[in-house]
């Protein structure tokens, strides 16, 4: 899958910056990942036409569409809303805020994100706790930030 740039911005991917320029061509993953995160990129190809199509709602009666076999994977988890967008709908955010990671990220990377801010640790740990096996070392983490 093939998306084409429209403006320039920045992403999180991998939980690493990566700067994007207008009119860059990107590919596999990536691709996926900023079309369906809404990002400024344009389909450059039949499968990202289709995954476009498929997220704006544009499949008609609104039954499956067969597509040769190949299925898209949705996440299992959706992360959580960033702050200050209760909606979780898109958003510019600052780029200097990093946006969420995905709740099945490692504890790590998760509490790297919440820092020491009991917000994100409330906003995180609800998250965790509608998962069917929260982690429980994550868990307990949290609630101390949280009641900070």
């Amino acid at each position: 899958m093939r998306v084409v740039v429209r403006e320039a911005f920045r992403a999180y991917i991998n939980m690493q910056p990566e700067d994007f320029t207008a009119g860059q061509k990107i590919k596999g993953d990536t691709a996926v990942r900023l079309l369906r995160s809404g990002a400024a990129v344009d389909p450059d190809d039949d499968a990202a036409h289709e995954l476009a199509a498929q997220l704006r709602g544009d499949e008609g009666d609104g039954q499956e569409q067969d597509d040769g076999g190949q299925q898209q994977p949705d996440p299992p988890h959706q992360p959580p809303a960033p702050a200050g967008n209760p909606d979780g709908g898109p958003a510019h955010p600052d780029p200097s805020t990093p946006p969420a990671p995905p709740l099945d990220a490692p504890v790590k990377d998760l509490l790297a994100w919440v820092g020491e801010d009991p917000a994100r640790a409330r906003e995180v740990l609800e998250a965790e706790e509608t998962k069917d096996s929260p982690r429980s070392t994550l868990v307990k983490q949290l609630q101390k930030i949280a009641d900070a």
